[in-house]
């Protein structure tokens, strides 16, 4: 059993950082080179295909975790739901008074806002549960 989970557990961190080499070259060629539509099209999936499989993986490696892991999982999403929420509330708000900066909260850097609270989450639950 101790075995399973340290295999999933790799398994999901592995495909993490897949998706990661996959995110940041595709963002970078896409927002720098200009393809043709159908190009264009299969950079974007693949950081959407490796982000898939990553979270697959991060379901299975979450059934073998025990009941704390699971919890402070699960209370680190919440936070970073809901403050990526809040952050979208805001930036909304401000574009309908003509203040917003996409160079500074554009959809790509929402993603890495969105990692950033899932790890304040992340951080907060794990000094909550003494995990």
């Amino acid at each position: 059993m101790e075995q399973s989970k340290k295999t999933a557990n790799l398994q999901s961190v592995v495909f993490a950082l897949i998706y990661g080499a996959t995110y940041l070259p595709a963002t970078l060629l896409l927002k720098h080179r200009t393809f043709s539509l159908p190009v264009s099209v299969i950079i974007a999936m693949v950081p959407i295909i490796t982000f898939a499989i990553f979270i697959f993986k991060l379901i299975k490696a979450f059934s073998v975790m025990d009941e704390v892991q699971q919890r402070v999982q699960l209370e680190a999403v919440v936070i970073g739901f809901s403050l990526t929420a809040m952050l979208i509330m805001f930036l909304f708000l401000l574009s309908l008074c003509n203040i917003s900066n996409p160079a500074w909260f554009g959809y790509a850097h929402l993603v890495g806002y969105c990692w950033l609270f899932y790890f304040i989450g992340w951080f907060v639950s794990r000094k909550k549960y003494g995990a």
